[in-house]
């Protein structure tokens, strides 16, 4: 091969690659629906948000802490019915509270 057959299939091949990369260019890849179009943009004004303020992650975020906060108070409140949330005053010997601090 000469050279200049070998520089006649470089330009060749750097022409293929350019066409195909202009035509992706020019065509693109374009989906069915127009997230741009103005019936689009009006439609949902504001797509991140679920409430008014909100996104939905931090609505999710907000319905996890008020769950573990109530299992927790659930927890105290039936520690209170039964009892155990103090020591027994059934004891005929004086209790020490474990906090050191006198009832």
């Amino acid at each position: 091969m000469s050279r200049r057959s070998k520089t006649l299939n470089k330009l060749a091949v750097m022409g293929t690659i350019a066409a195909t990369s202009g035509l992706l260019l020019v065509g693109g890849c374009k989906s069915n629906k127009d997230y741009y179009s103005y019936d689009s943009i009006t439609s949902d004004l504001t797509p991140e948000l679920q409430g008014l303020t909100e996104r939905q992650i931090d609505i999710d975020t907000n319905i996890a802490v008020n769950e573990n906060m109530n299992w927790r108070m659930l927890w105290g409140d039936l520690g209170r019915v039964f009892f155990t949330d103090q020591p027994s005053i059934l004891s005929p010997y004086y209790t020490i509270s474990p906090s050191g601090q006198p009832r």
